[in-house]
Formats: structure tokens, sequence, C-alpha cells
């Protein structure tokens, strides 16, 4: 059983953590962070969402981006026929941070200390003697798998008279808005719930041109859309209890993350993903496919769903196509 969580005041657990971090709470040796909500009681219950049957992939293509941010390198996929013999094999080669993801805990540590979730160092994690902690095939031993939530923000915006924003900008997403979205949609949060949010960011990529995409991954800095990198988002995200949280823009949260640093009792210069993933383990999804899944929410009148995802079986690696569908 998963021990009693602390509120979002009493973090950091312990003195001389870094901010907001939630290190120790199941154990110092712990690789799965939040996934630990995901207890069998909590699948059950989860499985309870499958009524129709109906199943949605969330993962875009590999080579989804046309032109990757930050110098990373696109995916290459070479079919290799094995002549005479009617075969063949492929081989791939990809940044894990391309397309559809799940950042994992080794992933974006805590800038000003350098440390990872339940205080890994980069050492530990990429030196000349590191190990395998905190790699991503930890979660693989019994997958991502519980009830999924998805809150539309995009459709949600675009039924209130007079609201908009550009697709492809650095838009804010408040709590306040995120908690009308639920409203409106009627959907109950539960901790454990796996909490999907769509921006919007495919739709608006999806209207590019070829020469545009590459033009918009030269953006510097990039300009994505997300939830706002703020105290109240980080305290609403604990405090409800989600064992993972992904939506379908490359960064979660808005970008330029800048924190905001004139916010009183703030996260100062943090970013949401230093303490997401290295204060309390929670694994982040980005460039996940949301667009047919919210159809398929809007048409069964419901935005809850059993879901599954099964990242690469890689020891120690850093992120993972997540492998994911939702099943109605």
């Amino acid at each position: 059983m998963a021990p009693q969580r602390p509120s979002f005041d009493e973090l950091p657990l312990r003195k001389g953590d870094p901010p907001f971090s939630a290190w120790g709470l199941y154990g110092m040796d712990d690789q799965l962070g939040t996934l630990n909500l995901l207890t069998p009681e909590v699948i059950r219950e989860a499985s309870k969402e499958i009524k129709t049957g109906v199943r949605i992939g969330l993962d875009q293509p590999l080579n989804y981006i046309v032109r990757p941010s930050h110098k990373r390198l696109p995916l290459t996929h070479k079919i290799i026929h094995k002549a005479p013999r009617p075969v063949h094999d492929d081989e791939i080669t990809m940044n894990t941070q391309v397309s559809s993801q799940w950042d994992g805990f080794r992933h974006y540590g805590y800038l000003e200390s350098k440390l990872f979730y339940n205080g890994a160092t980069a050492d530990e994690l990429s030196g000349s003697n590191s190990t395998t902690n905190l790699g991503i095939h930890s979660w693989c031993r019994e997958g991502i798998v519980g009830r999924g939530i998805l809150l539309d923000y995009l459709g949600w915006v675009q039924s209130q008279q007079g609201r908009s924003y550009d697709l492809l900008s650095d838009h804010d997403i408040p709590v306040a808005d995120l908690e009308k979205c639920a409203a409106a949609q009627n959907v109950e949060i539960k901790h454990g719930d796996i909490l999907l949010i769509r921006s919007g960011f495919s739709a608006g990529y999806a209207g590019l041109t070829e020469e545009e995409k590459v033009a918009w991954a030269l953006n510097d800095p990039p300009r994505w859309a997300g939830v706002k990198t703020s105290i109240e988002t980080a305290r609403w995200i604990w405090e409800k209890g989600f064992s993972a949280c992904a939506g379908d823009a490359p960064g979660f949260e808005r970008v330029p993350n800048i924190g905001y640093v004139n916010e009183e009792g703030g996260l100062g210069k943090l970013c949401l993903h230093e303490v997401i993933l290295s204060g309390w383990g929670m694994p982040i999804g980005e460039i996940f496919d949301l667009e047919k899944l919210s159809e398929e929410c809007a048409k069964q009148g419901r935005w809850s769903f059993f879901l599954t995802s099964m990242p690469l079986n890689i020891p120690g690696g850093v992120a993972s196509p997540p492998n994911a569908v939702a099943i109605f």
C-alpha cells in the first residue's frame, strides 16, 4: 500500500532537499515515483471505464516533427532486404524527444543543485561509472495502466464566446481554466488518474506547410502553449494526486518556461519539469496525439477512459515513445 501523501505545503519532505521535492516518500531506492499510486485497487476501479471496447492510439508517428528543435536528430529508418530471400529487417535511429514521449526521471534535473529524483547525480546517470538507476525500464515491469482523463482545453476555449488563442504560441493555461474545463466536461478527478491536456498544438501544427514546419522549429527560443509555470499549477497537480501528466504540445508546460519570479511564494526560478520529474518522480508526456481522442470523448459524452502505456524496455533509458492506447 502506498504511504499517506503529504500535503503540498509539507514539501520538501526533508530539510536540505530541493524545493517542493518528495524524496523518500516511497523509499530512497524507489524507481517509480507517483506511478506507485497505480495500485491493483486503483487499476481494478479504472477497468470499469471499459464499456464500448473502442480503442484510440495516442502516439504520433515517430517522424511527426519534420525538423526537431534543440538540435535533436530526426528519425532515420532503413529497410534491409535480405536478398535473395523475400525477407526484410529494418533499423531505426532516433532521439526519444522528437515525437510522442514519456519523459523519464533521468531527463531533467534540478538546475541549481544538478540533482535528479531522490538525489541521483548526473555522474551516476551518465558518467564513466554510470548505473541504470532511474531508467525508464523500471516502468516496464508493470506498465503505466489506469484511468485516464482528458481535459480538452482547446474545445472548452472554443465554446467560450469571444475567446481564442494562437495554437502555436506560448499561450499559458492557468489552473482556473483547467478547473472550469473539468467542470464543463463533468469530469470527476480521482487520485491516481493519468492527466491528458489538449492544448491544440497538433491541430495548429497540422495546418502548416512543410516549409512552415521547418521555420517553426527554428524559433529561438521555442514557443509552445502549455500549463502555466507557477506554484498554483504545481500545487494543483500534486494535490489532485495524478500518477502522470501529459499533453499534445512539445513541452507540457508553457515554453519559454521561465518561472514567475515575482510571484509571491512562487516557484522562484524553477520550471515545472524540475519539480514534477525530479522532485516527485512523476512522468511527463509530450506530443501525445489527442485529436481523435477528443472527438471520441465528445461523441461518447465522457472524458475518462482506461489507459495503457508500455514504454520501451531500455535499461537506463531517459525517455520513450508511450505506446499508449485509450480504451472506452
